[in-house]
C-alpha cells in the first residue's frame, strides 16, 4: 500500500473543508505540503494548525486557480524550494445555485474556470514533475460529476467535465505509471455551499443552507478525507466519499437512462434539495380517467355539433343548452349576491359577489368568463370562480358583459373597464385585485391590462389567464398542428370565432387581439395553456413576448387537458389542481404588491384591507342596493 512519509502533496483549496482535512491527515503523516488557496487569512490559519501539530516542511501560496499563469509560477516555486512534487490534489473549487435559464454565461464561465479549467491548469503544470516521480493527480470531481440536478446545470458541468478529463488522461498518463484518481465526495459539510453565489432565492439562502447542512451536509471533512487517503493507498480509479455517492453511483450505472427520475422523487422528498419552479413550468403528468372522459364527451359532443364551419351556428340553442345543464355547486360558506348597477346609458354592470362568509377577504378577483364573447355566463363558471374565491379567502367579482353578436366589440371590453373602475370606486386599491379569465375572457383580461395602460389607471397586482384567446387573427402554429388532439375546437372553428366579436375590425388590433400590442409595464401575470389545445400557441407566444418585454410572467403548461379546463372544477382533478394554484397565486401576488409598497402606501392600504375584511361579510348588501 502506498505510503505518504516523505511525499510531497500540493493541495488547492487547502484554506478549508477537505482541502485543509487532507493537509492535516498528510501532514501528521510525515508529507510536505505545498499549499493553495485564493484565501489568504484562513490559509495562514491552516499553517499555524500544521505548525502546532509539528508539521514544518510547508509551502503556501495565495492565487486564483483560473490564472494559467500562477499555476505555472506555482509550480516553479515548489520544486525551486521542496522539489519535485509526487501528489496533486486538484481540490478548489466553487458552487453556484440557481436554474440554467437564471444564469448568465460570465456566470457559467466562472464555474467552469475554477472547477474545470483550475484542474487542467494545475495538471499541466505539475505533469513533468509528477511524471518523473511516478505520483498521481487526484482530482476532485463531486456527487454532482455522477450525475444531473436541477438547478446545477453550471456546477454539474464543471464536475462532468472533470470527471471526463481524468478518464481520458488517466489511459494517457498509465504508460509512465502516473496515476490518475476521481474523487467524487457526497454530503460533506464544507464552505462551498456557504460561500455558493445565488442566481435566484437569494432571499431564502439562510433558511436553505441550514436545511441543506441538516439533512444533506452531514459528513465531517476529516471522514471525507480519510476515505480519500484510504482510496488513494489501495491505488482506486474511483474514490466514493458518502453512501450517497454510493447510492446515486450505483443507480447512474444501473438505470444509466431512469436515474433522473429516481433523483426527482428523492430531492422532492425534500423540497430543500429541489429548485424552485421558474417562470416555466409543465406538468407532464398523464391526463386522470375523469380528464380523459370529459374530454371524449367534449369530442363527442360540441366539437362534433360545431366543427362543420360552413353551417351557421345556433348560438341561442347553444346558450339555452348550457344554462339549463349547467348547476351551480355552492361550496359551504360561500355567499352570492347579484349586482345590476347602471354606470351610464349605454353601460349596465351585471355579475355576481362571490365571497367566503367565514373569513376575512384579503384580495378581489375580477373574473371575465370565456365562451368566444358569444355564450357562457357567470353561472357556467360559477364552480370554478366559487372554489377559487374559497380557497384564496378573496372576494370575486363574476362580470356577466355584454355578449356577441348582439354586443360586438368593443361592447366586453367597455364592460370590463367599467367593472374596474368600478371596484376601485368601491375603495379597493388596483394592489388588492387581481384580473382573470379564460379564452376569450383570458383575451380580454389582457386587453383591458393594455386599456388601463394607455388611459394611465393603475394595473392590478396580477393577472391570470386560462388558455387565452389573444390572437383572432388566427397565426398561431397549434391551429393546424392541434387541430386533431384539441377536445373542443378545430383550427377551422378558431378562425371563424372572430365573425361574432369582429366581423368588421383590424383583427391585430391590440384591443381585439392583445398578442399585437406592446406588453411592457403590464402587470405580473400567470399564464395556463394545455398542450393539445388549438390555442396553445395564443397562451405560449403571449407569455414570451410579455417576458421577453420585461412583464413578471409566468407560463404553466399541463400536459393532454382540454381547452380551459380549470373551468371544469371540482369535477376533473386537474381542474381542482389549478383553481388551488391560482389561489395560491392570488394571495400572493397581492400580498408582494403591498408589500413593495412605501410606508404610506402601506397605511392607506392597511385602512383598505380593514374596509376589505368588511366587504366580505356586508359590503355585497350595499352594493346590491345601487351604489
Amino acid at each position: 500500500m502506498l505510503s505518504f512519509k516523505s511525499k510531497l502533496a500540493v493541495i488547492t483549496g487547502a484554506a478549508s473543508g477537505i482541502g485543509r482535512a487532507l493537509a492535516l491527515a498528510l501532514g501528521k503523516e510525515g508529507a510536505s505540503l505545498a499549499l493553495a488557496d485564493i484565501n489568504a487569512q484562513e490559509l495562514n490559519a491552516v499553517k499555524e494548525e500544521l505548525a502546532q501539530a509539528g508539521v514544518t516542511s510547508v509551502l503556501s501560496q495565495v492565487f486564483d486557480v483560473a490564472d494559467e499563469a500562477a499555476w505555472q509560477d506555482f509550480a516553479a516555486t515548489v520544486e525551486a524550494q521542496l522539489g519535485m512534487a509526487d501528489l496533486l490534489f486538484n481540490n478548489a473549487g466553487i458552487s453556484r445555485i440557481g436554474r440554467f435559464e437564471h444564469t448568465s454565461s460570465d456566470a457559467f464561465a466562472k464555474v467552469m474556470d475554477i472547477n474545470y479549467w483550475g484542474v487542467v491548469y494545475g495538471t499541466r503544470a505539475f505533469l513533468p514533475q509528477v511524471k518523473l516521480r511516478q505520483g498521481a493527480f487526484i482530482n476532485i470531481s463531486s456527487l454532482f460529476g455522477l450525475v444531473g440536478v436541477p438547478g446545477n446545470a453550471h456546477y454539474c458541468s464543471s464536475k462532468f467535465a472533470v470527471r471526463g478529463f481524468n478518464e481520458s488522461i488517466r489511459q494517457e498518463f498509465a504508460d509512465f505509471g502516473v496515476h490518475v484518481a476521481s474523487v467524487h465526495p457526497g454530503g460533506v459539510n464544507t464552505n462551498i455551499v456557504k460561500s455558493a453565489d445565488f442566481d435566484e432565492g437569494a432571499e431564502h439562502r439562510e433558511a436553505l443552507l441550514d436545511r441543506l447542512h441538516e439533512n444533506a451536509l452531514t459528513m465531517p471533512p476529516e471522514k471525507a478525507a480519510g476515505i480519500i487517503l484510504e482510496g488513494l493507498r489501495r491505488k482506486k480509479h474511483r474514490i466514493l466519499v458518502g453512501n450517497d455517492a454510493k447510492f446515486m453511483s450505483f443507480v447512474q450505472r444501473l438505470l444509466p437512462s431512469s436515474y433522473p427520475s429516481i433523483l426527482t422523487r428523492l430531492t422532492k422528498r425534500d423540497e430543500s434539495l429541489a429548485p424552485e419552479a421558474g417562470p416555466i413550468v409543465a406538468n407532464l403528468s398523464a391526463p386522470s380517467l375523469r380528464s380523459r372522459l370529459l374530454s371524449k364527451l367534449i369530442r363527442l359532443t360540441f366539437k362534433k355539433k360545431f366543427s362543420d364551419t360552413n353551417k351557421e351556428w345556433d348560438l341561442e340553442k347553444l346558450r339555452n343548452g348550457m344554462a339549463n345543464k349547467i348547476i351551480p355547486r355552492v361550496p359551504k360558506g360561500i355567499v352570492t349576491e347579484d349586482v345590476d348597477v347602471s354606470i351610464n346609458e349605454t353601460i349596465t354592470l351585471k355579475g355576481q359577489w362571490q365571497w367566503p362568509s367565514d373569513v376575512e377577504c384579503s384580495h378581489t378577483v375580477l373574473y371575465l368568463h370565456g365562451g368566444g364573447y358569444a355564450f357562457c355566463s357567470v353561472k357556467s363558471h360559477s364552480n370554478m370562480t366559487m372554489s377559487w374565491a374559497k380557497q384564496a379567502g378573496a372576494k370575486l367579482f363574476s362580470l356577466e358583459y355584454r355578449l356577441a353578436p348582439e354586443h360586438p366589440y368593443p361592447a366586453a371590453l367597455e364592460d370590463a373597464l367599467a367593472a374596474y373602475q368600478w371596484l376601485l370606486d368601491q375603495g379597493i386599491e388596483a394592489s388588492k385585485i387581481v384580473v382573470a379569465g379564460d379564452s376569450a375572457g383570458g383575451g380580454l383580461s389582457a386587453a383591458l391590462l393594455l386599456k388601463l395602460k394607455e388611459l394611465n389607471l393603475p394595473q392590478p397586482a396580477g393577472a391570470v389567464l386560462l388558455s387565452p384567446w389573444v390572437d383572432l387573427a388566427a397565426t398561431g402554429a397549434s391551429l393546424d398542428a392541434n387541430n386533431d388532439s384539441c377536445a373542443f375546437f378545430t383550427g377551422d372553428m378558431i378562425r371563424k370565432g372572430y365573425e361574432l366579436y369582429a366581423p368588421d375590425e383590424n383583427l391585430e388590433n391590440p384591443f381585439v387581439s392583445p398578442l399585437y400590442g406592446d406588453l411592457s409595464g403590464l402587470a405580473p401575470l400567470r399564464v395556463y395553456v394545455g398542450s393539445t389545445e388549438a390555442l396553445e400557441d395564443d397562451g405560449l407566444r403571449f407569455y414570451a413576448k410579455a417576458a421577453a418585454a420585461g412583464v413578471d410572467a409566468q407560463l404553466r403548461v399541463w400536459n393532454d387537458q382540454p381547452h380551459a379546463w380549470p373551468v371544469l372544477a371540482p369535477f376533473v382533478p386537474e381542474a381542482s389542481a389549478v383553481v388551488s394554484e391560482m389561489a395560491e397565486y392570488s394571495r400572493k401576488v397581492t400580498d408582494l404588491v403591498a408589500a413593495s409598497d412605501d410606508e404610506g402606501t402601506k397605511k392607506s392600504s392597511n385602512t383598505h384591507e380593514s374596509r376589505d375584511s368588511e366587504t366580505c361579510t356586508s359590503k355585497a348588501s350595499a352594493v346590491g342596493g345601487g351604489i
